[in-house]
């Protein structure tokens, strides 16, 4: 295998290694598996710190302390959001108690990185980006996709050297089969007052795939099927189509300022088809399709380490190329392994979140260019809208 050499970031072009970014001292609220996998991979970011964690039981927070060395637990969210030493916290608790913590932190005056999905409903993440906003501080969702170097690769081809001509469409997939690890009906996965459901856990996933090449623009129609489950209420699967408005009325075939296009395809228009689900194990690759060729971020395309780029010849079916890309991630140190390795597949590509954080935070900036809070709402519209047309009840309702 080839490795190619990463991508600067996008929050600084300056940058030759994505791992490489100022000190910053980091708080964990929520002490459970996704919170495990980010706390390992903070170890491949030698600047990063976790100085404090936070459970509802102590017993937790402790336990989740000693295996990661952290010199302080509580348990108590607010213990943790009085702790002068942590500059930014992480949260990764239960769906339904996002909107709830994310506004104690901000409230608190801390940074705050929220896990996906930033919230349970449009309203409620509408509600915490203002606050942050009127409170002046950094505010992000957890898309740690985006900060992939594969990903940020493929925007750059893309969106900034146009190498697949204007996109026409974005076919994303991201489905597992939630019998391999987690009980029915008694899993988080099923519990509707929590924020179970595939909508939930894994729609936002392509959502933003359609949002990153769609340049964060809002759907002017959706279309959804799917499929609920009787006894719990939740989405167990489900397709959805979004048509994106044109940018420009005027189609490439009939602009004479420019010659390198003869489609009637009108800028900025296209269409994007999304699965989701938890009842079987899909390919989990998205691929985007342009005039030019098409260009496909290989599985598991939520944390991608390879793409692939062909650039279409004239002629139908024809080719002039073809590319790939690979980035590895950074390997498992034995500290990393002595506390437990990943619950969840290449986890370790949560430092290049992570360090693009850090970035940020010290450079002044109140959200990354990654993936900034527009981009949020646009895909918490999306799932609102997918939730709404299968019939799931707002969670905590019965």
């Amino acid at each position: 295998m080839m490795v190619s050499p990463p991508p600067p970031p996008l929050d600084d072009p300056s940058v030759s290694n994505p791992l490489d970014c100022p000190p910053l001292r980091w708080g964990i609220i929520g002490c459970g598996r996704v919170s495990h996998d980010f706390t390992q991979a903070l170890k491949h970011v030698p600047t990063a710190s976790v100085v404090a964690c936070a459970a509802r039981s102590e017993d937790s927070a402790k336990a989740f302390a000693q295996k990661h060395k952290i010199q302080r637990y509580y348990g108590s969210y607010d213990d943790l959001l009085a702790d002068e030493a942590v500059d930014i916290v992480y949260v990764g608790n239960m769906h339904s108690f996002r909107r709830s913590v994310g506004e104690k932190c901000l409230m608190a005056n801390k940074h705050t990185l929220l896990e996906k999905p930033f919230t349970c409903s449009l309203e409620d993440a509408r509600y915490l980006v203002d606050l942050a906003r009127e409170r002046n501080l950094f505010f992000m969702e957890g898309m740690w996709t985006r900060f992939f170097p594969a990903v940020e690769q493929a925007r750059r081809l893309v969106l900034q050297e146009k190498k697949l001509g204007e996109v026409v469409s974005v076919f994303s997939d991201f489905n597992f089969n939630a019998a391999d690890t987690d009980e029915y009906p008694t899993s988080i996965l099923y519990n509707k007052s929590l924020g179970g459901g595939a909508s939930l856990f894994v729609a936002p996933y392509p959502a933003a795939a359609a949002s990153l090449f769609f340049e964060g623009r809002t759907p002017d129609s959706i279309k959804v099927v799917g499929q609920l489950d009787e006894l719990s209420g939740v989405d167990l699967q489900g397709a959805a189509v979004l048509s994106f408005p044109a940018t420009d009325k005027l189609p490439p075939a009939l602009d004479k300022s420019q010659s390198d296009e003869n489609t009637p395809k009108l800028p900025g228009a296209g269409v994007a088809t999304l699965s989701f689900g938890m009842l079987g194990e899909s390919a989990e690759e998205t691929t985007v399709i342009g005039t030019k060729g098409r260009l496909t971020i290989c599985a598991p395309s939520h944390c991608p380490t390879k793409l692939l780029v062909s650039l279409k010849a004239q002629g139908r079916g024809q080719s002039a190329a073809k590319l790939e890309y690979n980035y590895p991630l950074p390997a498992d140190t034995e500290e990393i392994i002595n506390a437990g390795g990943y619950f969840y597949p290449n986890s370790a590509g949560f430092s290049y979140e992570a360090a693009a954080v850090a970035r940020c935070v010290a450079a002044g900036k109140k959200e990354v260019p990654q993936y900034p809070l527009q981009d949020t709402i646009v895909n918490m519209m999306i799932v609102d809208e997918i939730r709404n047309q299968l019939g799931v009840r707002p969670t905590g309702t019965q």
